[in-house]
């Protein structure tokens, strides 16, 4: 069972679907329930999912009531990611989330104003990995847990709470392979730090996307190995793929659960 931080409540929110893992008291195994959605023209990505979270949750509610914490995992749909090099002239998180604001908006142009930053120090002398979610979807989230009197407790993209929960498992050189319904979240580690993460489109061609993207650096620095996280139904990985595969915590059928950070 996935690691719980002691919140009952685990919320997987993605572009089409909101996962929900309940667990009604200690020692008792969560109850997985997923709730599909559609998103309409012209909606953002993500406010379908709130739309649906606030159905279940209110279903939920109705059942047994809820209160307390919540642990939230956004899917990789909803998150940008930056590596931040070294700079040793970088004083406290505050110049380096400002340092990170100018690297996305060189990236991604003027949406940046609308999106709130964090970012994960490294120690000394190592990169940092800075990660963007629009800052509406924030709001929604945290009204949609207020109105059902709950606490959001954590809040973490899907690239770091899986990689939180198998780092001790990841070779010191990594790729590791996230791999959503639609998307390719694919990071890459040197000597234990982030050097570079990729996050693109990708339908039934996850393997070949991230033979794409390692093809792109200089093949010294290409891990022998891709260590591949399966989340969400619809999530495949071909069983002849041209480079060395582990699969990690497979879960139903080899797919990890949202809600749980991937982590089975």
């Amino acid at each position: 069972m996935s690691r719980w931080w002691g919140e009952g409540l685990r919320v997987g929110l993605a572009p089409d679907r909101v996962e929900l893992a309940y667990r009604r008291g200690w020692g008792r195994e969560p109850e997985p329930i997923q709730v599909d959605c559609q998103r309409q023209a012209g909606q953002p990505l993500w406010q379908a999912a709130i739309a649906a979270l606030d159905g279940a949750l209110t279903e939920l509610g109705g059942e047994s009531g809820l209160s307390g914490g919540a642990a939230v995992v956004l899917s990789n749909h909803l998150v940008r990611y930056q590596v931040m090099a070294w700079q040793s002239e970088i004083n406290g998180a505050r110049e380096l989330e400002q340092l990170a604001r100018l690297q996305f908006e060189r990236v991604f142009g003027d949406a940046t104003s609308s999106w709130t930053l964090r970012c994960s120090e490294g120690g000394w002398g190592q990169t940092s990995l800075a990660c963007a979610v629009d800052t509406a979807l924030l709001g929604a989230l945290s009204d949609c847990m207020s109105k059902h009197g709950l606490r959001l407790a954590s809040l973490q993209p899907l690239l770091m709470a899986a990689y939180n929960g198998f780092r001790r498992s990841l070779p010191r050189n990594a790729a590791l392979a996230i791999v959503e319904p639609g998307r390719l979240c694919l990071g890459l580690l040197a000597d234990g730090c982030w050097v570079e993460v990729v996050s693109r489109r990708a339908q039934a061609d996850a393997a070949e996307a991230v033979e794409q993207e390692l093809a792109t650096l200089a093949p010294e620095t290409v891990p022998e190995r891709v260590d591949v996280l399966l989340v969400g139904a619809g999530a495949s990985w071909p069983e002849a793929a041209t480079r060395p595969t582990r699969l990690l915590a497979p879960g139903v059928a080899g797919i990890s659960s949202l809600a749980l950070g991937g982590v089975a």
